[in-house]
């Protein structure tokens, strides 16, 4: 339950309404549930989410093979983990943002 309040806290809060925002229990962690809220292609709603929560969002490449670029914050909010994250789409662009 404690979960489920903070992903409807986090989606009152956020600036942009996310496109999923996810309350997870693995079978392994019965007791641990944690929030993962995705932006698609959207480095603003993952920053501005971020700094409404008081965090600051980290930009890098997705991996080594795929070199888009991953924006994403992390931060506990009432005990559960709360993932923040967006996959952008279009690498030239975006590098050039990053280094601006």
């Amino acid at each position: 339950m404690a979960a489920l309040a903070v992903a409807e806290q986090i989606v009152t809060l956020s600036p942009i309404v996310p496109n999923d925002v996810t309350v997870t229990c693995h079978p392994f962690a019965p007791d641990a549930p944690s929030v993962d809220v995705y932006f698609h292609h959207s480095r603003e709603g993952v920053e501005t989410l971020a700094e409404a929560l008081g965090v600051t969002a980290d930009t890098r490449p997705h991996r080594e093979e795929n070199p888009r670029l991953f924006v994403s914050a992390s931060v506990v909010v009432s005990s559960v983990p709360v993932r923040v994250w967006s996959l952008l789409d279009g690498v030239a662009d975006e590098a050039s943002a990053v280094s601006a």
